[in-house]
């Protein structure tokens, strides 16, 4: 297939420096952000509400994920001596079409969660938490998910699938990568200080499944817009549509319907551990869509004319 997108990386840096790069930048990112962040917090003190709400949810978003952003553009622009948007960002009218892809694909992820949860008996629809305020947050929430995914995205399907696939070939830089963002949401320097996840090997091998199909679709377009929409419209829909609210969780404020797993546990999936990345039903469902998006990905390798080599 035409591996353009891998051999954007002219000068890689070495795929295990690359993995423990991605750590340290995005962790001293983070705090970076978060320190940005206090005098936005002292000047919006207190709960708000209606379009402000809106608007400090977009600005604190940018404002904590910037300084991530800058690190890896610092690195790449002058250690391997690129432009960022050879990452997997191109912009162009096929950016618009991949989003597209990656928007229905997360629709229907979710959509088959709640199905295969509410078949297996372990989803119940307890009410609506609906406020006017959603009219507001749905469109600028979504907005907020897509700059937080990006990052991850463009460290683990960008930066360290292209330093493995370049060196090592994209089987290994599938493998590579996948492996690296399992093993980020339990092990990460951030994630030792406030553990996000409880590691469990059906929500892992669900990770790798979710990072396998990323990266085939960030392959197949030859960039990662498909792969950021599909992340980011799965967790937009799981925090402000179909929420599920976990034992002993404090109910969120707002959901367009609000739900509960009855036999919530690793296996059957449950909203404490990682929403709708746990649980049996998921692996299925995921192990499917990867079996898909391998099929489209080798149908293109077939029909494509391989990347003319200069003499």
């Amino acid at each position: 297939m035409n591996h353009d997108f891998v051999n954007a990386a002219t000068r890689s840096t070495h795929p295990l420096v690359a993995v423990l790069l991605a750590q340290l930048i995005y962790a001293a990112g983070v705090v970076i952000g978060m320190a940005l962040l206090l005098p936005l917090g002292m000047l919006f003190p207190g709960r708000q509400s209606g379009p402000l709400l809106a608007i400090l949810l977009l600005l604190t978003t940018v404002i904590q994920h910037a300084p991530i952003f800058v690190l890896l553009w610092l690195w790449t622009r002058f250690y391997e001596k690129r432009p960022f948007a050879s990452l997997g960002l191109t912009w162009g009218r096929d950016a618009w079409r991949q989003h597209l892809i990656g928007f229905g694909l997360g629709a229907a992820f979710i959509a088959g969660w709640l199905v295969l949860q509410y078949a297996t008996g372990n989803l119940r629809v307890v009410g609506s938490l609906w406020d006017s305020a959603l009219i507001y947050l749905l469109p600028v929430s979504y907005l907020s998910r897509i700059m937080m995914i990006a990052i991850e995205e463009i460290l683990y399907r960008g930066w360290i699938l292209q330093s493995a696939g370049a060196r090592w070939g994209v089987p290994a830089g599938i493998a590579l990568s996948s492996a690296a963002f399992a093993l980020f949401h339990f092990f990460g320097p951030l994630m030792l200080i406030a553990p996000l996840h409880t590691f469990h090997w059906v929500l892992a091998t669900n990770l790798v499944l979710w990072s396998v199909l990323a990266a085939l679709l960030t392959l197949t377009g030859r960039g990662l817009w498909a792969a950021m929409a599909f992340h980011a419209t799965s967790l937009w829909l799981a925090s402000q549509v179909f929420v599920v609210a976990g034992p002993g969780q404090r109910p969120p404020d707002m959901a367009v319907l609000l739900l509960s797993q009855p036999k919530a546990s690793p296996l059957a999936g449950e909203a404490a551990l990682a929403g709708p990345f746990t649980g049996l039903p998921t692996t299925l469902l995921l192990a499917v869509l990867c079996m898909g998006a391998l099929a489209v990905y080798r149908r293109r390798s077939r029909v494509e004319p391989p990347t003319a080599v200069p003499a």
